[in-house]
């Protein structure tokens, strides 16, 4: 049984695809099984790989395209390591990234490893960020928390982490990730901006009880929603949103600031 699973989703990433599966080739630990899970690929994905498919740890599964989500929920179905970890086809980490994990683990005997320090350009409260391939996790808190929400397309780390530390396990930080994250530039869309709206109602619903126990969190997705629905000039709607976020948490000052600089900047 291998000690890591790394689950690696992949749709129509022929071209960039190998240099994510290279870095985990290239790891210089080597107690993993590596599985890529094909979300109905209509490119040369399975030419573009044959090679990796040569090392007895590689599997490679095909699903019908039914998005990021479930397919990194096969991966997980299949995975028969004690910790499993995600990667996204366009990005990729160095050859030490699974050694840093094992070494804390082994260290601290947590249940769950991620990084403080992710990518630039994330914005301040990065600490409640999680993106795939900055933690790794014990395979059975994974499933027992219900594994990836299939039903989100934006958001569905960040609506992980929570319920991974609703079970409250024993997480530890460490400082050097070794993990590259490709920043798609069509974050900044408007599609993007609808998508992180949609997320702010879905969660909040789902997570009522959740968000009424830590309202740090709860004022962080509400002013992300502000901002983003004034952006897209929904100003009204964007107000409340920000208010909202201040009123969710008064202990933090620097959120009423935010609410009046975007009610002002956007009167």
């Amino acid at each position: 049984m291998p000690f890591f699973s790394v689950i690696i989703p992949t749709f129509n990433r022929a071209t960039i695809l190998p240099r994510a599966l290279k870095s985990i080739v290239e790891q210089s630990f080597s107690d993993w099984e590596l599985i890529i899970v094909d979300d109905g690929s209509t490119d040369d994905t399975r030419t573009s790989i044959e090679n990796f498919l040569k090392d007895n740890r590689v599997k490679y599964i095909v699903q019908e395209n039914q998005g990021v989500c479930t397919a990194r929920n096969l991966g997980s179905e299949k995975a028969i390591g004690n910790f499993i970890t995600f990667l996204d086809s366009d990005d990729y980490v160095s050859d030490s990234w699974l050694m840093d994990f094992y070494n804390e683990i082994k260290t601290s005997s947590a249940d769950m490893v991620r990084c403080k320090s992710l990518v630039n350009n994330l914005p301040e409260d990065n600490e409640y960020i999680l993106l795939a391939g900055n933690f790794t996790v014990k395979r059975d808190l994974f499933l027992n928390a219900g594994k990836y929400d299939a039903n989100l397309t934006f958001g569905e780390n960040t609506e992980l982490k929570w319920r991974l530390e609703a079970s409250k396990p024993k997480v530890s930080n460490i400082s050097n990730c070794n993990f590259f994250y490709e920043n798609d530039l069509s974050n900044n869309s408007d599609k993007k901006k609808e998508n992180q709206i949609d997320f702010t109602y879905y969660i909040l619903k789902k997570h009522r009880d959740l968000f009424e126990k830590n309202k740090r969190w709860k004022q962080i997705v509400y002013q992300i929603a502000g901002v983003n629905c004034l952006q897209l000039g929904r100003i009204k709607e964007g107000r409340s949103l920000m208010w909202k976020g201040y009123f969710s948490n008064l202990k933090h000052l620097k959120s009423l600031f935010r609410a009046i600089k975007y009610s002002v900047n956007k009167a």
